[in-house]
């Protein structure tokens, strides 16, 4: 078994979901300077939004979302979902005006390579939001050609009723955070052959090889 979990934690780092780490750009942010999506938001439900921030009708689909994620948050109680720009670096002297009224995180896409859209294509085209679930993938997409409407909040908020867990999966002792001691338990339970809940990452019903690499997924 620990033979198989490091071929897993390999295999995990070197094949991994959507994931990044770089600057938050905008000075109104809660992680202003921190480093974004991880590790400043582990175990959250991500919203990417690729977008330019040359132009003022991006501007104000940045400050709809950012109006959008105080509803989530408090109207709806969806604390850990957070909304994040991905702009261009070609464009960064845009960023005060992109950002005016908006409190979202921005991140720089590093011209002409992109390698954030490029990692996230298919689902990173102009204007497009991918949302990614607690293990990193892909749980919706759409496009907001006509800025954030009610159509597109609607099928956010039905994706997120489908997938947001107010219990951390995945903590199986309980301590709110996700590490080795939380494997080597779900390792524990499952030669055991006694069920959590917590522990079923995939909510298959039991427990197995695929929860260990999914809660591997997500400390890594």
């Amino acid at each position: 078994m620990k033979k198989l979990l490091f071929i897993i934690l390999f295999q995990v780092i070197l094949f991994g979901n959507y994931e990044y780490s770089l600057e938050d750009y905008n000075n109104t942010s809660s992680s202003y300077g921190a480093d974004v999506w991880l590790p400043y938001y582990p175990n959250h439900i991500t919203l990417h939004y690729f977008s330019s921030q040359g132009w003022a009708g991006w501007t104000n689909t940045f400050r709809q979302l950012s109006d959008f994620q105080y509803e989530i948050w408090d109207t709806y109680d969806y604390e850990n979902v957070i909304i994040i720009a991905v702009g261009q670096t070609n464009i960064e002297n845009f960023n005060s005006n992109f950002c005016e009224d908006s409190d979202l995180p921005l991140v720089m896409d590093q011209y002409p390579f992109l390698p954030i859209r490029s990692q996230f294509a298919p689902y990173s085209d102009h204007k497009e939001i991918a949302i990614l679930g607690y293990n990193n993938e892909i749980i919706g997409n759409l496009t907001l050609n006509n800025g954030l409407n009610n159509s597109s909040k609607n099928y956010i908020l039905d994706i997120l009723e489908e997938h947001y867990n107010q219990v951390m999966l995945g903590d199986i002792n309980g301590d709110n955070i996700l590490n080795i001691l939380d494997i080597v338990i779900l390792v524990d339970l499952i030669l055991t052959n006694i069920y959590n809940e917590i522990g079923d990452i995939n909510s298959d019903g039991s427990l197995n090889i695929q929860d260990i690499l999914l809660l591997l997924n997500s400390i890594t």
